[in-house]
């Protein structure tokens, strides 16, 4: 985990040099969001794919939390022109909401970043609503991503802090493991 705090060059640079234009349109795509959800991207960087989130989220609210005060400035800086938008700092560890508040979470090329994952997936589980679904994108088996055995292990995670229905999937050389928040689903 990188423990210097980012400065505004460096989130800038960040902001323009590692885009994944099509990483944020698969995590957006994969959320299936509706109309009236209250979605959460945590480590949202310059907010690209909060601010694709927000087109969708009419009637609800696109949020994005990251731990660098400079990216959380830049997010903010690129999404004046929505009013259902909001980047708070924050890391995944120790998430700025009260309990239940989204509906949707996802993490996007930063799960690998997060000094607990553990109490990571128990925050991302906290902050969502019963129902609510979480979604983890990384890369398929880099330095910066999930190995097959990696994947197993959030699996294991994920069901331990109170996700059902956890699956992976692979799509376009990215690994997206998701699940949804609550108790076993007895009706199947």
């Amino acid at each position: 985990m990188d423990d210097k705090p980012w400065s505004r060059l460096r989130a800038w640079l960040y902001s323009l040099l590692f885009r994944s234009p099509k990483s944020n349109e698969l995590v957006v795509r994969l959320a299936d969001l509706s109309r009236s959800d209250r979605a959460l991207d945590i480590g949202c960087g310059p907010g690209a794919a909060v601010r694709l989130a927000a087109g969708i989220v009419a009637e609800g609210e696109a949020v994005g939390v990251d731990r660098a005060e400079a990216m959380v400035d830049i997010a903010r800086r690129r999404s004046t022109d929505f009013d259902n938008i909001r980047f708070e700092v924050g890391s995944a560890e120790r998430l700025p909401f009260a309990d239940g508040t989204f509906t949707v979470a996802w993490t996007a090329h930063s799960f690998h970043h997060w000094e607990d994952r553990a109490r990571g997936l128990a925050e991302m589980r906290r902050v969502l609503e019963g129902g609510g679904r979480a979604l983890i994108l990384e890369q398929d088996g880099k330095k910066h991503g999930l190995t097959d055995s990696q994947a197993a292990e959030v699996i294991a995670d994920m069901e331990g802090v109170g996700f059902r229905d956890v699956a992976i999937v692979k799509v376009d050389k990215q690994v997206v493991v998701s699940g949804v928040c609550g108790p076993p689903n007895l009706d199947s």
